[in-house]
């Protein structure tokens, strides 16, 4: 949109009444997110259209996904943006959780719950192997921080060598573990990919060199938190098979799946044996 003094300007509105709350906490997480080097783009205002849906004006910030820019960016650069994500986004201090908040694994064992219930009809082994593992799986590592929500390829902007983050998400738990394995959701199952019908082999070197350099990262701050990481991508991909329709992605998010449930027995097996 444009204003009276021409400055373009992106407005995002509510679908309908009943999505009214989920898109103001999504225009307050973006709001108040605060990263360094990397940005996302300023609300400049809200409020409520004359049919009653909640809106928020923002920064229209023109560059291109990140999912797009890896195709063809130098490899060389893969580095300073993975570092630039890290920083951004894992938290340099511990972070203090209120007495009274519900309990982490109280949340997750509630949502697992409820896919179960969702997926009780799949007579599919690597979902009811996944939700066991799940739901054996401690998750009192996941500090509850700030958290993007959806952070995929498509939902991180360059200009100009500048990232920005943008269509932040409400979630069941904000915890920055969720945003690392939702990126691995991207770097190595490929899934802002999955419908492109050939991917050059240079975006997938670039993807599994961003996945190397981004576990590697990770591992600086706390080599334990690479497993955490996995268990979150897992449950973000079981949290995909209620939704999906078609043969095709179904039978791609279960290829994947099963890979990630074998680098997760990898790394407990690495973590019992002491290496």
């Amino acid at each position: 949109m444009e204003d009276d003094d021409g400055q373009v300007f992106v407005r995002k509105i509510s679908k309908d009444v009943d999505y009214n709350e989920r898109l103001e906490v999504q225009s307050k997480k973006q709001a108040s997110f605060s990263g360094d080097p990397i940005r996302a783009p300023r609300v400049l205002d809200h409020g409520y259209t004359d049919d009653g849906l909640f809106f928020f004006d923002m920064e229209y910030v023109q560059g291109v996904t990140l999912a797009e820019y890896i195709k063809t960016m130098e490899i060389g650069k893969v580095k300073g943006i993975v570092e630039s994500l890290v920083s951004s986004i894992v938290p340099n201090k511990p972070i203090t959780v209120l007495e009274s908040a519900v309990p982490v694994e109280e949340i997750f064992r509630k949502k697992l719950l409820d896919l179960r219930g969702k997926l009780k009809d799949k007579n599919n082994a690597v979902i009811n192997q996944s939700l066991d593992l799940l739901e054996r799986h401690d998750w009192h590592k996941l500090t509850n921080s700030q958290c993007h929500g959806d952070m995929t390829l498509e939902n991180i902007i360059v200009k100009d060598d500048r990232l920005y983050f943008i269509d932040f998400l409400d979630s069941f738990y904000d915890s920055w573990f969720l945003d690392i394995g939702t990126l691995l959701q991207d770097v190595q199952v490929m899934w802002s990919y999955r419908f492109e019908k050939d991917v050059n082999m240079n975006t997938v070197l670039r993807l599994i060199v961003f996945r190397d350099l981004l576990l590697d990262e990770i591992r600086k701050v706390n080599p334990d938190y690479v497993l955490e990481i996995y268990y979150s991508l897992l449950q973000k991909l079981i949290r995909i098979y209620p939704y999906t329709k078609d043969e095709l992605t179904y039978n791609y998010l279960n290829e994947k799946t099963a890979l990630v449930l074998a680098d997760i027995h990898a790394l407990e097996t690495r973590v019992r044996e002491g290496v």
